[in-house]
């Protein structure tokens, strides 16, 4: 758009520039000091052309000679009442007075170098070279107007490259932080828009990354701090039961329900890591699919899954929808989120309220919910949701979802996978 703009700018100029010299050179052609000089200028050069020649009566067809030599002048020659000839060889047959009458243009007496007296009907134009400067200086100014409107029209824009310009080598230095110039609505613009969206892009991946590296440092700061007091109280309750350093039975017992409660304490540490660097870390292993019916994983979900809770002194409500098909779980994995789901029941889990599990296929795929109430703690802890983590992460690998959500006392998970086969 901005070179249509200037080129038609361009070729205005040119054309009123060709109109105003063309005015000027015909103003200057009808001015009657300019046709009488030239008229004069042009007589003299005819004399000086007879004397030269010496142009009589006898060789007068010389004078056609001069006549094409003078590229700018209109020129008939008159003998008495007879044409002789003129500068477009077109010879006058008509009466002489009515040819000339006709015309209307002057004619002036010339004297041959005999003396011989001929009338010569003369018209002087102006020179055709003028005519080219004319329209070379309509090009060359249509030309620099073309460019200084380009220029000036384009001129923002190319300052905003430069601008980016800078810009990128500012974030090739590795100052990421270093916001983009978004200015316009065009393919520039998009351009930066992409710089900024990849920029960003960058910025987040780095912060992702540093803020893995630092929870990773946390977590081993952390577990090598907490696995080494029950580790050690482990390998001091074993030293002394192999020293045998116990007054009865029910001192070693002691000792070995110590030994056994640090142990189970190393197995939940342990297990968290594994939590963690299943939900950051990449893949442990393959996982190995299987077929399930949807009825068989919501007895086992129902009957046995969670009898620890009932042993605590929990009770458990199933409501249990029309069931059909069959789901794809590895069996493993899937042990692995009810684990932990178990496992925080036992740490805040309200045995006062039932454990409800509610289940129904909707639009081929199973829902599963787990709902219970939280107990109330004096010092409640900041849970960091890492087995939450984990659980969604397991199941988004089984092509399915997990949610969690609280209101109140109220605490629910829900757990949804994909179903095969056809409704009965």
């Amino acid at each position: 758009m901005m070179t249509l703009v200037s080129l038609i700018a361009g070729v205005l100029a040119a054309q009123v520039v060709e109109d105003v010299g063309i005015r000027y050179m015909f103003g200057r052609l009808q001015s009657g000091d300019y046709y009488t000089h030239q008229t004069e200028d042009c007589l003299e050069r005819l004399q000086t052309f007879i004397a030269d020649n010496q142009v009589t009566e006898d060789n007068i067809e010389l004078l056609a000679s001069w006549a094409q030599m003078e590229k700018n002048v209109y020129v008939v020659f008159y003998q008495d009442v007879d044409a002789l000839f003129s500068s477009n060889t077109i010879p006058i047959e008509e009466d002489a007075e009515i040819a000339l009458n006709g015309s209307g243009l002057p004619y002036y007496d010339v004297v041959l170098a005999d003396g011989t007296l001929i009338k010569a009907e003369l018209e002087c134009y102006m020179d055709s070279r003028m005519f080219y400067l004319v329209d070379i200086a309509g090009y060359t100014v249509g030309g620099i107007v073309f460019v200084l409107l380009l220029f000036a029209l384009i001129h923002r824009k190319i300052r905003y490259i430069n601008r980016l310009n800078q810009e990128l080598k500012i974030l090739g230095s590795g100052n990421l932080e270093y916001p983009m110039t978004i200015r316009g609505n065009d393919e520039i613009t998009g351009l930066a828009e992409g710089i900024e969206s990849l920029k960003n892009g960058i910025l987040e991946q780095q912060l992702m990354k540093d803020e893995a590296e630092k929870a990773n440092m946390e977590l081993v700061t952390a577990m090598s701090h907490d696995l080494r007091t029950p580790l050690t109280s482990l390998i001091g309750y074993l030293e002394l039961l192999t020293m045998q350093r116990y007054t009865d039975e029910a001192q070693m017992q002691s000792y070995l329900s110590h030994c056994r409660e640090k142990a189970f304490q190393l197995k939940r540490m342990s297990d968290r890591l594994f939590e963690y660097f299943l939900v950051y870390g990449k893949r442990e292993r393959q996982y190995h699919f299987q077929l399930l019916s949807c009825e068989s994983l919501l007895e086992d979900l129902c009957n046995s899954q969670f009898f620890d809770w009932q042993e605590q002194g929990g009770s458990l409500t199933c409501r249990i929808g029309a069931l059909w098909g069959a789901v794809l779980v590895d069996s493993d994995y899937l042990q692995r989120v009810i684990d932990n789901l178990l496992s925080n029941l036992k740490k805040y889990g309200d045995t006062e309220y039932p454990l409800e599990i509610v289940a129904e296929i909707r639009e081929k795929t199973l829902h599963i919910q787990i709902q219970n109430h939280v107990k109330r703690q004096d010092n409640p802890k900041e849970s960091t949701q890492i087995g939450l983590r984990t659980c969604k992460k397991i199941m988004e690998e089984h092509q399915g979802a997990f949610g969690w959500y609280q209101e109140g006392d109220c605490f629910a998970v829900e757990l949804r996978l994909p179903v095969s086969g056809q409704e009965g």
